[in-house]
């Protein structure tokens, strides 16, 4: 897909939210769903088509960029919730948002309430937090792209962090059918995606360690399937076809492999990169590298989910989260260095260009997978 043909009709873009685990719990990954056309009325300006240098590696000077259309992924601002489909929504109070996400005109959102606990909250734009709306522990969030199916898990702690076990699924689609799931033995639970009636989570197996397992939640049936060969899963592509897991190299490095969910078999494996999230049509992962340096990345890599093979970078600014926006398009927070105003930037995977999302702020910015 071109830069063009994207970015005019908005390709399939992602609105969904990613799937998190908050304290103790495993991360999780953004799962990128097909998302709904811009209109014409509204569809943003190409990116400029900068010629890019030999080979994949863009720098980015963030004064030189052209500011562009603002994101189509909902996305937190200080306390508003913009973006997305919707108008802008302010959750009251001055605890830290972890997640937020669009749901029937309000926004659910996961606060962190202190000693290591969180909660989850439904906030509506005219009324504030909806009475009655409280979930204790919820710690993973993901909403369907169409904003009309969502999918949260608890992750349970005690006053001092140490987990909780027995946790709980929720599902809940727009017409007003519900499902709960009661995971009695694990220690987590924390949705990575949700595709309709089907939720995959990650199962927390051990309470001092991040091995979990892989499983899909029918809830029509209220069958529970273990897909196997995950150790630690984090994510899920939005087809329901491969995962992100976890694992253990050499001299207890850090690394990553993805699976088929059919037979849980490895496609292939990297030690350089830790795996963040798919682009909607599952082609392409984001990484970053295996180490974090005071809270941000110095670069960002848009890997081929079928080989792993490099297809853009960035480097330049400090990268402090990134999403899929649509197939060719990922969103990123920037900075320049600790205690900086940051920004949101938008990049094509095909040509590297980039544009300004959303100006220079000092209220932190929040993405799907930040």
């Amino acid at each position: 897909m071109s830069v063009r043909s994207a970015i005019a009709g908005n390709g399939r873009l992602a609105v969904g939210l990613a799937a998190i685990a908050v304290l103790a719990v495993a991360g999780g990954a953004f799962v990128a769903n097909r998302g709904p056309a811009v209109s014409s009325a509204t569809a943003p300006q190409p990116l400029v088509e900068t010629p890019t240098a030999t080979g994949p590696t863009r720098k980015i000077d963030l004064a030189d960029l052209p500011a562009g259309r603002t994101p189509q992924v909902a996305y937190v601002s200080g306390r508003v919730i913009k973006g997305g489909l919707g108008s802008d929504i302010t959750v009251p109070g001055r605890q830290d948002i972890i997640r937020a996400a669009r749901f029937e005109g309000d926004a659910l959102v996961i606060l962190d309430v202190g000693t290591g606990a969180t909660e989850l909250v439904r906030v509506s734009g005219s009324e504030g937090i909806v009475p009655g709306s409280k979930v204790p522990g919820v710690a993973s969030l993901v909403v369907s792209v169409g904003e009309d199916t969502v999918a949260y898990g608890t992750a349970r702690t005690n006053a001092d962090h140490t987990r909780r076990q027995g946790n709980t699924l929720y599902w809940r689609n727009e017409s007003g059918e519900q499902q709960q799931l009661e995971r009695p033995d694990d220690w987590f639970s924390d949705v990575l995606a949700v595709a309709g009636p089907v939720v995959y989570f990650a199962a927390g197996t051990d309470r001092d360690d991040p091995a979990a397992t892989l499983n899909a939640w029918q809830t029509e049936s209220g069958q529970v399937e273990e897909l196997g060969s995950f150790t630690s899963p984090s994510g899920v592509d939005f087809q329901g076809t491969s995962g992100v897991d976890q694992i253990s190299g050499a001299a207890q490095t850090f690394c990553s492999a993805v699976r088929n969910l059919a037979d849980g078999k490895q496609i292939w494996r990297t030690c350089e990169y830790s795996l963040n999230g798919f682009t909607p049509d599952g082609e392409t992962i984001f990484a970053t590298p295996d180490f974090r340096a005071e809270g941000s990345d110095p670069s960002t890599t848009a890997l081929d989910s079928r080989t792993g093979a490099v297809r853009r970078q960035w480097t330049g600014p400090r990268f402090v989260g990134t999403t899929a926006e649509d197939d060719n398009h990922l969103l990123m927070v920037v900075k320049t260095g600790e205690n900086t105003p940051n920004a949101i930037i938008r990049c094509s995977i095909d040509s590297g260009a980039c544009e300004v999302a959303t100006p220079m702020t000092a209220e932190p910015l929040l993405l799907p997978t930040s």
